[in-house]
């Protein structure tokens, strides 16, 4: 390397060392001025923490007089002057508390707010000077106080003064604590200090002076040759990168010399195992330039090609060795090896020796560099007489191939050897799937294992077979084939292999059991039909009588498909219903059975039952199965199921009341949320009858005016006012007392009642409303519940509601409907209009229970949500649970970058409160702020919030 180059990085680090010494130097400096500037301002802080001290103290002082001053004016001053001094000690009071309550300014002076610890003796100050000002109103209109009066004046006067005395007491603890911390702030500065400076020597000599005469011992020790040596520089230290730079030299010097060595080695060993690769007898070796020349051959590619090897290797073009046709390719290949497109490459190709004769042969090429240039290096094989061998098998196998029965050849043992293109076109099977394996891969279950053994035992004996068997295609699809089967033996006697010839008779045999499958099988999922069912239900129930193990009936209903087929259309609904019936089969064993009975009901006959918890299992099954998504043809729908079980004979002694026991145990399992299962009870009978008697009360309490509402409020967070609330129905049943929604709103919703319902609701509450609006709270808003069953109902009509409000005089925009999950993932397109209705008429959505559906997050832009709702589960353990407050804190954010408001269910304390506030939730409610109550409890705490400066400055709810 040129000297020039070499010194270059050299003088860089010599001039370095000195620039950055003054660094450290300024840096030096600058932690001295730090030090000073320190000290400066802790002093200033401790001087300034004294006169707030000196300040608050001033301020209590002038409370005090200011308190025994007013109950003088009160006694002593006429009447006509004591009103105009009593507000100007209220006003004076005022501002002193409220500076050192908050900080600020009071009597001239400006002070720092109280701290937490003196906040208690402020408070209690506070109070006495409200009972204390009470007194002094009630002595200012008369023309002179009376002795009761003086006397009660002066004893709050005295009872002020002893808290005033209790916060100046406490004023000069804390003084007197600034005090010690300041003298206690002194003394570890001036240690600090002396630290400073101590540990400044200690790095002075470490990164300075040690590594100077470190280095130096380096540079002597090159100088003599000795580059093995190290200089051991602490980390960190000025000279350490000129430490490592002469370790590093001397390092690499020896990795160099032991590296040509090494290259050497390894370079002699290649050259010998290319060597002996050349000298093969079998592969021709070449090595072509980036002009597409032949740079070396080896003796094989010279015999191959009829050229000489001194020709070849003397730069020979490899466009000679091809033909036209085969040209192209060649230098295609080889152009993408050289361009570093592609790194290897395999083709079949033909090339022209130089007696002009032509062969077939098989190239392997591989990219490679020759110096600063690119090459390639390949192998060239013939294979001529391996594509005359190809060409005469594929003669020989022309009539094999192209039979229009399917053969399979298989050993003595059933193992596959060979199948023809008609086996792959009947079964779906590829050579490639089947080849190696027994034939049983094709089995379909249908055929026991006696069928088998009697096959084996005639081949075994005869050679041959013959008959129908029941298989299954690749794709799952299953046929019948009527199979012959003749055997082939050696010289000796024993099996050479067996030859199978067999035709898809299914067509012929599913005409003959057509007619018969009509009557007892569902045309649309193929399952057994409701005739079917009953035939097996007492079959099963005959062999659970005969071989004493229980028998299970599990009744399946589907969640939700009337609204996926009233939504997308029957054809989706049959393919649903399709998929259904694929997923329960593969839900149980090939012993148990599976049928339609009709619409969206399915069974399950579960035959010789161990244990009730196997049922359980299959039943887990089963709803694991079905609640996956569903890709229909032209949309993706989610269902669920839920189940009843009811066992034989433990639950009933014949069919049909088996089958009505597991249907009330399906309906229990609606009843607790759906998409589970229950077993049968025998309470469940009276459940049924009170759900029926449920039904018809509804009628009588709808048309009798039993329903009534509560409204819980919902505050405003940051000033604590109840700006809206949520209206609650209740049911005054005649016998049963008040019911909670959640005990009548499911039948509701079953029977269809819920519109009328829903409708009085809407109509009751917007009522109310505008009594409030026009008599307290002109700004009020209520929430009203709708249930996604109120909205497809199609007599259900969105003007009939904005006609009511327009009747009313009353804002649309001063309602917020409330829905829940359902609502959104409803595909239905009606549902979907009235909700726009609503919404384009100036109604608000407030999204309930958010946070508890699978999908409330991708279903969010379907409608212009308003509000989001935070469901009860995630406030009732804040600010305990760190997992709720993160969830809490997320759906806030979240909700707030979408523009949307948020309401927080279930506040119940009022740490719940101040963190949810914290985060800038904009709403509460729960009992913290109110229980539901009537609608007249409700206007006169409106009316009473209406003059309150703070309506959270008293717990509410109490």
């Amino acid at each position: 390397m040129p000297n020039g180059k070499a010194s270059e990085p050299a003088a860089r680090r010599r001039l370095s060392l000195p620039a950055s010494l003054r660094g450290k130097a300024l840096l030096a400096l600058a932690l001295i001025g730090l030090i000073a500037l320190a000290n400066v301002l802790t002093v200033h802080a401790l001087l300034r923490r004294s006169e707030n001290i000196a300040a608050t103290l001033n301020v209590a002082g002038k409370l005090r007089m200011l308190g025994q001053r007013a109950a003088l004016q009160a006694l002593a001053a006429p009447g006509a002057d004591r009103a105009a001094a009593l507000r100007e000690h209220e006003r004076e009071f005022a501002a002193a508390w409220g500076a050192l309550r908050s900080g600020g300014s009071a009597f001239g002076l400006q002070v720092p707010a109280l701290q937490g610890a003196l906040q208690p003796a402020l408070a209690q100050l506070q109070s006495a000077w409200q009972d204390y000002r009470r007194l002094m109103a009630e002595v200012v209109p008369a023309p002179r106080a009376s002795g009761a009066q003086a006397a009660q004046l002066l004893q709050a006067s005295s009872l002020m003064l002893a808290h005033n005395e209790a916060l100046m007491d406490a004023l000069v603890q804390e003084s007197a604590r600034v005090q010690r911390n300041a003298i206690a702030a002194s003394a570890l500065l001036f240690a600090l200090d002396l630290l400073l400076l101590a540990l400044g020597y200690a790095l002075f000599m470490r990164h300075v002076l040690a590594p100077i005469r470190a280095l130096t011992r380096q540079a002597r020790a090159m100088g003599e040759g000795r580059y093995v040596t190290e200089v051991v520089v602490p980390a960190g230290a000025e000279f350490t990168e000129l430490a490592g730079a002469l370790n590093a030299s001397s390092q690499r010097i020896a990795e160099l010399l032991e590296e040509v060595r090494g290259e050497r080695a390894a370079l002699a060993q290649m050259q010998a195992m290319f060597e002996g690769l050349a000298q093969n007898d079998v592969a021709g070796i070449y090595m072509v330039n980036a002009d597409m020349r032949l740079t070396y051959v080896n003796a094989r590619f010279a015999e191959l090609t009829g050229h000489a090897r001194e020709t070849l290797c003397a730069h020979f073009e490899v466009r000679r060795l091809y033909t036209d046709a085969t040209w192209p390719q060649a230098a295609r290949s080889m152009a993408q090896r050289l361009n570093g497109q592609a790194r290897s490459t395999r083709y079949e190709s033909r090339i022209r020796r130089a007696d002009g004769r032509d062969i077939e042969v098989e190239i392997f090429g591989s990219a490679m560099r020759l110096g600063d240039a690119p090459a390639t290096i390949g192998l060239l094989i013939d294979i001529s007489q391996r594509k005359r061998a190809e060409a005469s098998m594929r003669r020989a196998n022309i009539v094999y191939q192209s039979t229009r029965d399917a053969i399979v050849v298989t050993d003595a043992d059933g193992v596959v050897q060979d199948v023809n293109p008609a086996f792959t076109a009947i079964t779906g099977y590829a050579p490639a799937d089947i080849i190696g394996r027994r034939m049983n891969l094709l089995s379909s279950g249908k055929q026991d294992r006696a069928f088998y053994h009697a096959m084996w035992q005639s081949l075994h004996d005869s050679g041959s077979w013959s008959g129908d068997i029941h298989n299954r295609r690749k794709s799952g699809e299953e046929f019948i084939e009527h199979l012959e089967i003749s055997t082939a033996y050696n010289d000796d006697g024993s099996v050479n292999c067996r030859v199978g010839l067999f035709s898809d008779v299914t067509e012929e045999r599913v005409r003959e059991a057509s007619i018969w499958r009509q009557a007892h099988f569902d045309h649309l999922t193929g399952l057994a039909n409701r005739q079917m069912f009953e035939q097996r239900l007492a079959t099963g129930m005959e062999h659970a009588r005969t071989t004493g193990l229980p028998m299970a009936l599990v009744f399946l209903d589907l969640d939700f498909f009337k609204e996926v087929n009233d939504t997308f259309g029957h054809d989706e609904g049959d393919a649903l219903l399709q998929e259904v019936a694929r997923r329960l089969l593969a839900c149980v064993r090939s012993s148990d059975h599976v049928a339609r009975l009709g619409g969206d009901e399915f069974t399950l006959i579960l035959q010789d039952v161990q244990h009730e918890s196997d049922v359980a299992l299959v039943c887990e099954k089963a709803l694991h199965s079905i609640v996956q998504p569903y890709a229909l043809k032209q949309n993706t729908v989610h269902i669920s199921v839920s189940a009843g079980i009811a066992f034989y004979p433990q639950d009933a002694s014949d069919s049909a009341q088996l089958l009505r026991h597991a249907d009330l145990a399906m309906y229990a399992s609606k009843e607790k949320g759906r998409n589970r299962f229950s077993r049968f009870a025998p309470e469940m009978l009276h459940e049924e009858q009170w759900r029926l008697q449920l039904l018809h009360e509804l009628e009588k309490g709808l048309a009798r005016e039993q329903f009534m509402l509560h409204y819980q409020p919902i505050v405003d967070m940051a000033s604590g006012r109840t700006v809206k609330a949520e209206a609650l129905l209740r049911w005054e049943h005649p016998l049963h007392g008040v019911l909670s929604p959640g005990e009548f709103i499911p039948a509701a919703e079953e029977s269809g009642l819920i519109v009328a319902l829903g409708d009085w609701v809407f109509r009751e509450a917007t009522r109310q409303l505008a009594e409030w609006r026009h008599l307290a709270a002109p700004a009020f808003e209520l929430s009203v519940n709708v249930s996604p069953r109120q909205l497809h109902a199609s007599e259900h009509a969105v003007q009939d509601w904005l006609d009511w409000l327009q009747q009313l005089a009353l804002r649309s925009d001063s309602l917020t409907v409330e829905i829940t999950e359902g609502v959104l993932l409803d595909g239905d397109q009606a549902t979907g209009a009235k909700m726009l209705a609503l919404q384009g008429a100036g109604l608000k959505v407030a999204l309930d229970d958010f946070g508890t559906g699978y999908s409330s997050l991708s279903y969010l832009k379907r409608f212009p949500i308003d509000f989001l709702k935070i469901d009860r589960s995630f406030v009732s353990k804040l600010p305990q649970s760190q997992e709720d407050r993160v969830l809490c804190s997320a759906i806030i954010a979240m909700a707030h970058q979408l523009g949307i408001e948020v309401v927080a269910e279930g506040v119940e304390t009022r740490e719940q409160h101040i963190f949810l506030r914290g985060q800038g939730c904009d709403y509460g409610q729960g009992y913290w702020y109110g229980r539901p109550m009537n609608a007249r409890s409700l206007g006169e705490r409106l009316q009473a919030e209406a003059g309150q400066a703070d309506p959270l400055g008293a717990a509410p709810g109490q």
